[in-house]
């Protein structure tokens, strides 16, 4: 008798259904699959033959431009595409120095000298801001020429860097102490000399930021005498760059942005990591920076309230007499806000 199951023999249209929906089967998968891998081959190639930008940055040897050196030893420049060339200066008025003589594509600057550049005839604008602060800057005296109050720089010789934040710092500390700014002799100094100049005498005091403050109290030890002012004056340092490079180049400048802002987050959710990494930029013992770090508000923006001070330190630097007195200049066309704008609009509150 035969058995109710039979087996379908080799013909059967079962089995060969079977057969030929899985070779289908087998086959797109190898297509797909084929495909997935000359795609990424594909894509992998474009982007390591894609053309870097490279951008040449002047940037102070100072904590206020901590995002670049950041971004610079974390190479969060080189992962968004860029050649980042850092050359290394004193302060801002040289990087801006450096940008002026083509020597520079962007430089970072406080805004002080930016603004006397501006006034002078040079087209400059802001990509953004990186760093704020209102209490690192300081008189240093000495006591040994009877400097033990404020008032006491009246008749005496002050250092300080002039065309920087240090000459408006200063200017601003003698209005708040009721002393007129030709109460003291003011003594054009490079901040590289500033200590020297004060421990060796050729200066009764000095105007000056950070390292270089805390040197020239290293300096004269316990003959030094500090006076801070933080409601005199809240310095903001700026990238800078010329207006036409900035319009050229929005793609570079985005990658910039997201490169500090990727060093914004470090020093944020890092505090101790990021002033180990700007110290060792610096080339400075990581204590001599503890004085300014925990003062500094580093953050990438841009905002209205900068429009008034540009305008302030603009009124200011017609009447110390590094311009012509004439109107004020319209700053906003000077604030280069689209490539911000596109990464955290959030973070511009400037009206336009």
């Amino acid at each position: 008798m035969a058995s109710d199951t039979q087996g379908a023999g080799p013909g059967t249209p079962g089995t060969g259904g079977f057969r030929r929906t899985l070779i289908w089967v087998l086959s797109v998968v190898l297509v797909l699959g084929l495909g997935a891998f000359l795609w990424f081959e594909f894509s992998t190639d474009t982007r390591r033959s894609a053309p870097r930008e490279t951008l040449r940055i002047a940037v102070s040897a100072t904590p206020h431009a901590a995002l670049l050196h950041v971004a610079a030893a974390q190479g969060y420049f080189a992962r968004e595409g860029l050649d980042v060339v850092m050359s290394r200066v004193s302060h801002g008025k040289a990087a801006l120095d450096q940008l002026a003589l083509g020597k520079a594509d962007l430089a970072t600057a406080a805004e002080v000298p930016f603004v006397i550049s501006v006034l002078k005839g040079d087209e400059l604008g802001i990509a953004a801001t990186v760093v704020n602060a209102s209490n690192e800057m300081a008189v240093v005296g000495r006591r040994d020429r009877g400097i033990l109050s404020a008032r006491d720089l009246a008749g005496k010789r002050v250092g300080v860097t002039l065309g920087t934040s240090g000459e408006y710092f200063l200017w601003a500390f003698l209005i708040r102490h009721r002393l007129a700014p030709g109460a003291i002799t003011w003594v054009d100094v490079l901040p590289t000399r500033l200590a020297h100049e004060l421990a060796t005498g050729g200066v009764d005091a000095v105007a000056t930021w950070e390292p270089v403050k805390s040197a020239a109290e290293a300096a004269l030890g316990s003959q030094a005498i500090t006076f801070l002012e933080g409601d005199a004056y809240t310095v903001t340092h700026v990238v800078v760059g010329r207006s036409e490079f900035l319009k050229a180049q929005p793609a570079a400048i985005q990658k910039l942005l997201r490169a500090l802002l990727k060093a914004e987050a470090l020093v944020r959710d890092d505090p101790a990591l990021a002033l180990s990494l700007v110290a060792a930029q610096l080339k400075l013992p990581q204590e001599t920076l503890i004085p300014v770090w925990n003062g500094l508000d580093i953050r990438v923006d841009l905002r209205q309230s900068q429009l008034v001070t540009l305008e302030d330190e603009a009124r200011w630097a017609m009447a110390r007499g590094y311009a012509v007195p004439g109107p004020v200049p319209n700053f906003l066309p000077r604030l280069h806000l689209d490539a911000l704008v596109a990464l955290l609009p959030d973070r511009v509150t400037v009206v336009r």
